[in-house]
């Protein structure tokens, strides 16, 4: 009986406890009500107090206050939760007053619990946001951002057009300004002119540069204004209305947007761009006056062509003094400039194709040639491209020919990478001479990128290490490479450029030689009657396509390919994990691209490949590639293969296999095995080939740092984490050099340190004089840098470094034990290295190209200086910085 009589009393307790809790929670709805009244009457006065304060701020007519972020924060966060609070209170009145049994009982005792439950969290809720509404000041002065200047080169004769443009701007009157004209007749370099000479000294006004380009995309622009607005990716990304949201921003700004190539109208007002007045203004430029009445231009401003006297000008500017010197040269560059019709783009390319030829004849046979193209120019074919051909006819020869047309088959306004271009042009065989010696045809392919852009047919990317076409040399290209528009030799289609898809019939597609194909590939698919056979396709670029099978669904691929290049179509784009196994037909496939896509296995059908020279894997961190598919690719020349996860690859197999493959030229891999330096400290052939490398774990770093003598061609070298535990062995790597001889020398670019512990110096640093970048993280032991005296090198050390950056090295005291030059210098960063008391730079240092000193401002402040004017020179770069920015 009792075993029976203790549980059900164990249960009535708890009930009768659970009730009692229940009843006392609705029994104290009233006097909670009454408390969350008062909590809210006291908030409301308090909203008002900073609301006040607010609105004084913003009607003083001071341009430089700012209303601070945490203050109008706070402010939405009470006015939500003061609608809250007020449907809670009018729910209560109504369950007071809905009481039974003389008003002592609820008629719904459990919608009764839920709102005492309510009552209690948002009273809570106010108790907090009062607490944190202190606010002894609520607007600050800001500092203007600092002004971006655009890379822009000397103007000639655009004086008249700016002083047009600066008057029209200062006019409150006018608040959207055209810049018309034709292609190259400099409407981009004068608005750039504008932004540098005439806005930066504007400094009420908040200038945002963005280039809209053709078929411009809304969301491109937007993110431009966002980025120059400094608003957080979260928000930015959680934003339901992205337009309202800078809408809100914009309204309370002064601000100046500068519109970049304009093709088509831009309902600005729908991308969250107030209507124009006093306040802000807008500037655009466009090929096309119809343009300017679609978008309300108040001012047109038509940007024409040089005088014939600024056009010589211009043109005597590219080609040099003393070659216009000779007087039978001069009559003859003048007839030149005569037949450029003044056009700044034509004058600065045929002026720069002219600057190496030295003799009369020299200039006759080029007027001949340029004279050899109609005279009365019609639109943009004839008034850019036979110009901008004669510069594409005077390329030394057909390799840079070929090179240069190759470039078009990348989107407009893409920033091309120099080194995946190179690998591209090798792959395609332009670079045939150095078939045999990848490395000689890497830097012939950097001489073929630095004539291009000494032609003004190439330009620097917008990021390191990258080129970029205009869209009017692009367009001239693709014309050039289709034979003047009569074959469809390259097709190039970019999804977010292009509205449909232009359909071809059977004899086009089979004048297709080389497939450019980036972005959406799906749809197109769906809407094609019969897959497109290419019989003359030898490459295939698909790029950052979203697609949910292999191309071979939408494309007949022919045994003819060369190259292969699915680059990019990862993270859920290209579904599939497995290569077919049809891509063992492709025998003649000599570049494989798979980086960044989602396939996880490799096919034992790739060894058919008996031609592939490039085999590139970055970014595939699970890939599985069975025993014997490396080995099997006899021409490889270069593998590469990087991810910043732990791999499944059997790596010792794979190393193995990279080892034995004769004409292995070129190793980039990232290695988690604790084998790998032993490995590499024994193999020559490993030492020979690795270009880039990331070791995570590395078991024995001196051993990596010793073999780093016989790499000779190792660019980037990152280590992430050594786990050595003896002090021994740590002063073994830190005090002296690992190398004897001080002539020589480490080909080091790239070099990344995390979390390698027994790390004291690096004091073979001395034998990097090519290291451009320099990040050490996290190495708790060490002190100095450089620590040695550096006696004959000190003028090599670190000449060529472009960026420095410490963290979190909490026994660091020095970089070096003297001062040096750094005339490369770009950047210095700085973060949680406590016991760097000073830099060693001084007024003697060449800092001219640095652009950013960041770190803790408190670091800062502590600094020991050579001399003030170091000091001044650093303060004026400084800027806060945090880890991982």
């Amino acid at each position: 009986m009792a075993d029976f009589i203790t549980p059900v009393s164990d249960i009535l307790t708890r009930l009768c406890g659970y009730c009692s809790k229940w009843a006392d929670s609705i029994r104290n709805l009233g006097d909670n009500l009454d408390s969350l009244k008062n909590a809210s009457n006291e908030l409301d006065d308090r909203y008002r107090d900073v609301k006040r304060k607010v609105e004084t701020e913003e009607n003083k007519p001071d341009q430089e206050l700012e209303v601070l972020n945490e203050a109008t924060g706070w402010m939405g966060r009470v006015e939500v939760l003061q609608n809250e609070v007020k449907a809670i209170l009018q729910q209560g009145n109504l369950e007071i007053q809905a009481k039974c049994f003389g008003g002592r009982c609820p008629k719904n005792c459990r919608a009764s619990y839920k709102l005492n439950k309510m009552v209690t969290k948002k009273l809570s809720d106010i108790n907090d946001l009062s607490s944190k509404g202190h606010f002894d000041v609520v607007a600050k002065k800001y500092v203007r951002d600092l002004f971006e200047k655009l890379p822009v080169d000397e103007t000639v004769g655009a004086e008249s057009t700016f002083e047009e443009l600066q008057s029209w701007f200062q006019n409150d009157e006018v608040g959207i300004i055209g810049l018309y004209g034709m292609g190259g007749v400099g409407k981009t370099t004068l608005l750039k002119k504008f932004n540098n000479d005439f806005l930066s000294t504007k400094g009420d006004y908040m200038v945002i540069w963005s280039v809209a380009s053709k078929d411009a995309d809304p969301r491109k622009i937007q993110d431009d204004i966002r980025k120059k607005l400094r608003v957080p990716d979260d928000n930015w990304e959680n934003a339901n209305d992205k337009a309202r949201l800078l809408y809100n921003i914009l309204e309370k700004k002064k601000f100046v947007l500068l519109l970049d190539d304009v093709w088509e109208r831009i309902d600005l007002l729908k991308l969250g761009v107030p209507s124009p007045n006093n306040r802000c203004k807008i500037i655009f430029t466009t090929r096309s006056f119809e343009v300017c009445s679609l978008m309300d231009a108040k001012k047109c401003i038509g940007v024409k062509r040089l005088t014939p006297n600024k056009a010589f000008e211009l043109f005597r500017e590219k080609v040099g003094e003393i070659t216009l010197e000779n007087p039978l040269i001069l009559p003859l560059a003048m007839q030149v400039v005569t037949e450029c019709k003044g056009l700044p783009l034509a004058l600065c390319v045929v002026g720069r194709a002219m600057a190496n030829k030295k003799t009369p004849n020299e200039w006759k046979r080029a007027l001949e040639i340029l004279r050899s193209y109609p005279s009365k120019i019609r639109g943009i074919v004839e008034d850019v491209y036979y110009l901008l051909e004669f510069s594409y006819d005077r390329l030394q020869n057909d390799t840079y020919k070929s090179c240069f047309l190759y470039c078009a088959l990348f989107p407009e306004d893409y920033n091309i990478k120099k080194g995946e271009l190179i690998l591209l042009w090798i792959a395609e065989g332009f670079l045939a001479e150095f078939d045999n010696d990848i490395y000689e045809a890497r830097k012939q392919g950097e001489d073929i990128i630095s004539s291009l852009k000494y032609a003004c047919l190439l330009e620097d990317g917008e990021e390191e290490d990258t080129v970029k076409m205009h869209d009017v040399i692009r367009d001239l290209a693709l014309w050039i490479a289709c034979d003047h528009d009569e074959k469809t030799r390259f097709l190039v289609h970019d999804s977010s450029k292009t509205s449909g898809l232009q359909v071809y019939n059977r004899a086009k597609w089979e004048e297709v030689e080389k497939l450019s194909w980036w972005g959406e590939l799906e749809k197109y698919i769906n809407d094609l009657s019969q897959v497109p056979h290419c019989p003359n396709l030898v490459t295939l670029l698909i790029r950052d396509v979203w697609t949910t099978s292999f191309p071979t669904k939408a494309f007949v691929l022919p045994n003819t390919i060369r190259v292969l290049d699915l680059s990019g179509c990862g993270s859920g784009r290209l579904a599939t994990r497995d290569l077919p196994s049809t891509i063992g037909d492709l025998v003649n496939l000599q570049h494989l691209n798979l980086s960044h896509t989602n396939i996880g296995h490799l096919p034992k059908e790739l060894k058919k490949l008996k031609k592939l020279r490039f085999l590139l894997l970055d970014g595939l961190p699970n890939l599985e590639i069975p025993k014997g598919v490396i080995a099997g690719m006899l021409s490889l020349q270069a593998f590469s293969m990087m991810a910043l996860k732990f791999s499944v690859v059997d790596e010792p197999m794979l190393l193995h296999e990279l080892e034995g493959l004769d004409h292995l030229q070129d190793i980039r891999i990232s290695v988690y095995s604790p084998s790998f330096t032993e490995k590499i400290h024994i193999s020559s052939k490993l030492q020979m080939c690795t270009c880039k490398l990331l070791v995570v774990k590395c078991s024995k770093l001196d051993a990596l740092f010793l073999a780093l003598g016989k790499m000779e061609h190792l660019e980037s070298l990152a280590v992430a984490g050594s786990n050595i535990s003896k002090d021994t062995e740590a002063a073994n790597i830190g005090r002296g050099s690992l190398f004897q001889k001080d002539g020589h020398v480490i080909m080091l670019r790239y070099l990344y340190l995390e979390s390698c512990r027994n790390v004291l110096d690096l004091n073979w640093l001395k034998h990097t004089p090519y290291l451009e970048i320099l990040e050490l993280r996290y190495c708790h032991l060490l002190e100095e840098v450089i620590s040695e005296d550096i006696g004959i090198v000190k003028n090599n050390l670190f000449s060529n470094l472009t960026s420095l950056r410490l963290e979190a090295l909490k026994n660091l005291r020095s970089i070096c034990t003297m001062t040096l030059e750094f005339p490369s210098l770009k950047e210095i960063k700085v973060y949680g290295c406590p016991n760097l008391k000073k830099l060693p730079f001084n007024s003697q240092s060449a800092l001219k190209n640095l652009r950013l000193c960041g770190g803790d401002i408190g670091w800062f402040n502590e600094l020991k200086w050579e001399d003030e004017d170091t000091k001044n020179l650093l303060s004026s770069k400084f800027d806060t910085w945090s880890p991982f920015a």
